[in-house]
């Protein structure tokens, strides 16, 4: 077979095995293409620098990230980007130009996988090799460089860092997993890399001479390998934000069981909360958030799971209902969150109602709207340092949170009203439920009055009524006991309670004579 066919045949192969978006025909003269390796990892597999070695590198803009490359798991990395392209001699006497580039391997580490593809290609003896060279970067790569269950990116922190403290470069450029959209095909967008093109033997680039190549070159880098990391990039946020990217796709493409209707569905049709990582179908999550909202239940979002706290955030809520729906959401969630801040007020007068920030000191508040000045604890005209005229079930709710609440309600309530008032009012509170369950009011001249012992004769301290303490009558001053002996008066032969004579006229053995 001569090399034309074994090459178009080699590339039928290959596109008919991997997916369109792994493995690309760039070019046919000459033919010319890419392969993304998702290299796989041993589980659990972490991320870890060495801080030490990196500190010496740190300047002062840099510490920060510095403090936040922590160990931490992934079950992806970002594929290593195989670059290819045949000269006319091969298979039969030619090894394909190639170039590596990845952002999580070093340089020495990609020229070790350049040498090795070539060592590859030398054992093949003629024969088409792109497949091996695939199954190798995606199956052999971590065990080639001893890189067991856990990846030191140390010199590659090393090596940003280094760069940018020489450079003096300051801009950071921050990437999130939207950077990883379904359109990843085209390697611009899915690593932001600085690759623009690969047409041809010249692949542009922003550094010269970047291009496949047969061998290794003569500098001390191997020219095949190309560290694909810009500068700013921060370098755990790309392997954090593919990781959960990958995770995604992963997760939309294989099917799950909503736990609310028990109906299996592919994970594209599911919400996932991202707190939590509880999932259910867009369908029963729309419904229940659109029948919270429309109740007024905007703080209670909650993950339908079982004793699961997490709540949904706006982006979350934004995504399932409708824009109207989601308006009604934004403005509640506002409104509360306002009226949970102590220094925020909303203009008591209702035609106003704009929301306006308290004074410093908490006892004034003006709308900036309508310039209407008011106290802020009763809603009413500013009116210095005078008490609010506060209504009963007011100062009926403020004497039970004084009398109930901690030290520190206590001293805000204080601090809000006033000591002397506060506690004046939770006297007179007191003194007037005291005086309401134990006394009674005079029928003639309303006088309270308290019965503490004796018959149920009653006379007023204030008037000199006499009244009946059991039917609350009032009584003949000329003789007031005969209400208590005529047999058509309801409390006939009560003017002492039953028990009140047994407890008075305790008999006592030997107290009385025997004249028997």
């Amino acid at each position: 077979m001569d090399n034309i066919s074994a090459q178009s045949e080699e590339l039928f192969a290959l596109q008919s095995i991997y997916e369109e978006r792994d493995f690309i025909v760039e070019g046919t003269d000459p033919p010319c293409g890419r392969f993304r390796a998702n290299v796989q990892l041993n589980h659990p597999f972490y991320i870890s620098p060495n801080n030490e070695d990196v500190r010496f590198y740190t300047s002062d803009e840099n510490e920060s990230e510095l403090s936040r490359t922590e160990v931490f798991q992934v079950e992806y990395l970002p594929p290593i980007n195989l670059f290819f392209e045949f000269p006319d001699t091969y298979p039969s006497d030619t090894c394909p130009a190639f170039l590596l580039s990845c952002n999580w391997l070093t340089y020495d580490q990609l020229s070790e996988l350049c040498e090795h593809l070539e060592s590859l290609w030398v054992e093949s003896s003629g024969q088409v090799i792109l497949f091996r060279w695939i199954q190798f970067l995606q199956e052999e790569t971590l065990e080639f460089l001893h890189i067991n269950n856990c990846l030191d990116i140390t010199k590659l922190l090393k090596y940003k860092l280094k760069n940018r403290k020489h450079e003096n470069e300051g801009s950071t450029r921050e990437r999130d997993i939207d950077a990883y959209s379904k359109e990843e095909d085209n390697h611009t967008e899915q690593l932001n890399a600085n690759f623009e093109s690969f047409t041809g033997r010249v692949v542009n680039h922003s550094l010269p001479n970047i291009q496949p190549s047969v061998t290794r070159g003569q500098g001390s880098r191997d020219c095949r390998a190309f560290l694909d990391l810009p500068d700013g990039r921060i370098l755990r946020n790309l392997l954090k934000d593919f990781n959960e990217y990958k995770k995604l796709e992963m997760f939309e493409n294989s099917w799950h069981q909503c736990n609310i209707c028990f109906l299996n569905k592919k994970g594209i049709d599911f919400i996932v909360f991202r707190s939590c990582q509880h999932y259910f179908c867009q369908d029963c999550l729309k419904s229940y958030f659109e029948v919270q909202i429309r109740e007024g239940n905007v703080n209670s979002l909650n993950c339908p799971e079982e004793k699961c706290s997490s709540q949904a955030d706006g982006s979350l809520v934004k995504q399932i209902v409708n824009k109207d729906l989601f308006e009604k959401y934004d403005t509640l969630l506002l409104s509360r969150t306002l009226e949970s801040m102590s220094d925020i007020a909303y203009c008591p007068r209702k035609a106003c109602q704009c929301p306006l920030v308290i004074d410093s000191c908490g006892r004034m508040g003006m709308c900036p709207a309508c310039k209407f000045v008011f106290c802020p604890f009763c809603k009413m005209a500013y009116h210095g340092v005078a008490p609010c005229n506060l209504k009963p079930e007011e100062k009926q709710r403020i004497c039970d949170e004084y009398l109930t609440g901690d030290n520190a309600r206590r001293e805000e309530l204080e601090k809000r009203h006033g000591k002397r008032v506060v506690r004046s009012l939770v006297e007179d509170t007191l003194s007037a439920k005291w005086i309401h369950s134990y006394s009674k009011k005079c029928p003639h001249c309303g006088a309270s009055i308290e019965k503490t012992e004796g018959c149920n004769k009653m006379t007023c301290f204030r008037c000199g009524t006499f009244f009946c303490w059991l039917c609350m009558k009032c009584l003949k001053a000329s003789n007031p006991y005969s209400h208590f002996s005529e047999r058509s008066s309801e409390c006939y032969q009560q003017l002492f309670p039953p028990d009140y004579l047994e407890d008075g006229f305790d008999f006592v053995p030997g107290e009385f004579l025997n004249f028997f």
